[in-house]
């Protein structure tokens, strides 16, 4: 369907926390606009740039601080102190903050909220009188219920995130999800499409030859990797490592700090296997592609234990302990991993949220089919 003069558009509010949600959002306004051709108005602070990797042309960026999550030192240790002070600054949701909001996805056009874990979205579309659609695979409130013997503030915090999901117009959960809550209509995992063959993939990263990549990432953060000496003594391998200070090559490490765009369905479409930090986004994008996957966990994030089930369920590849990744242990098992079968899947929960979010905003075109 070819875009109108002027589109319909819709709202969407993102978390920041890491890269995956931006990613889930970005795969969701994808489907929505090759389904309604709809435009966003986007509201975040995760950096542009990787919105423009994703869905260029098609939204407006406005800069606002919509959640919180965690605030965290590296990909695998939380900063609990500073993420109880932003909190206490971020909850309640302050109403000047959502008076505002509200007049700007109004002035806008906007006729609809999208709202990837970020409860303020729920609370600007309810003041404009729009309705929401909430995707997550996970809650705030349920992530932090293990600090609150601690930390008691937690507690109210979570009560009024809670309120707030719960007068979401639509909640719909993505697989792998967390925990589960009857009666709401779960995805598939929500990832975005590829946009190059492999060979060309691996050319637009400048990986020369037909030797085996892998992709070293931690989702968004950057990380000391004080193993790198290990890789490149993997002579037959090329590493494409995420989060660094630079980016770089040295022999065959592909190097890339965070600020570099990278499209990573392309990156990963180049690639042979993956090894990361469990997460939502690379979860569901490895998934996608069917790479064996050596996933990096952390025992005391309530988080990990739903994933590493998903990934020994439903992917190729093994845990690597968190407390002993930097040792780079598992460097020698990268022919193993490399040896593991590949396991992809064609389709994700994408289409689906996208189609009841054109519904519920009324842009539903029934000439139109929906995606398979």
């Amino acid at each position: 369907m070819s875009d109108p003069v002027d589109p319909a558009r819709l709202a969407s509010f993102v978390s920041p926390h890491g890269f995956g949600h931006a990613a889930r959002c970005s795969a969701v306004m994808a489907a929505a606009h090759r389904q309604g051709g709809v435009h966003f108005d986007l509201f975040t602070t995760a950096p542009r740039w990787f919105f423009d990797e994703s869905i260029a042309r098609i939204f407006r960026y406005h800069e606002a601080v919509v959640d919180v999550g965690f605030r965290q030192h590296s990909a695998l240790e939380v900063d609990l102190p500073a993420t109880i002070a932003a909190l206490l600054d971020h909850v309640p949701l302050d109403e000047g903050l959502i008076d505002e909001l509200a007049d700007r996805v109004r002035s806008a056009g906007c006729v609809g909220v999208l709202c990837d874990i970020a409860p303020l979205g729920i609370a600007v579309a309810e003041k404009a009188g729009l309705p929401s659609v909430l995707v997550e695979n996970f809650s705030w409130p349920w992530l932090y219920e293990p600090y609150i013997s601690d930390r008691p503030e937690l507690e109210a915090i979570g009560v009024e995130l809670d309120r707030w999901s719960e007068r979401a117009t639509v909640h719909v959960q993505a697989r792998p999800v967390c925990h589960r809550q009857s009666g709401l209509e779960l995805v598939d995992p929500i990832s975005r499409e590829p946009r190059l063959e492999r060979a060309d993939a691996r050319r637009a990263l400048g990986v020369e030859g037909d030797g085996p990549v892998v992709v070293l990432t931690m989702g968004g953060y950057g990380e000391e990797f004080p193993f790198l000496d290990r890789l490149r003594d993997v002579r037959d391998t090329t590493f494409v490592v995420t989060g660094m200070p630079a980016t770089s090559i040295d022999g065959n490490l592909l190097m890339f700090d965070n600020t570099t765009p990278l499209f990573m369905p392309d990156v990963l479409r180049a690639a042979d296997a993956v090894v990361a930090k469990l997460g939502y986004g690379t979860v569901a994008e490895v998934w996608r592609e069917g790479l064996p996957f050596g996933h990096v966990t952390r025992r005391d994030f309530r988080e990990m234990p739903p994933l590493e089930r998903f990934a020994a369920d439903e992917m190729s590849g093994f845990l690597i302990e968190g407390d002993a990744f930097a040792s780079g242990y598992w460097v020698d098992r990268i022919p193993e991993l490399l040896a593991k079968p590949r396991r992809p899947h064609s389709m994700g929960g994408a289409s689906r949220v996208a189609e009841i979010l054109l519904d519920v905003s009324g842009l539903a075109d029934p000439s139109v089919p929906t995606e398979p």
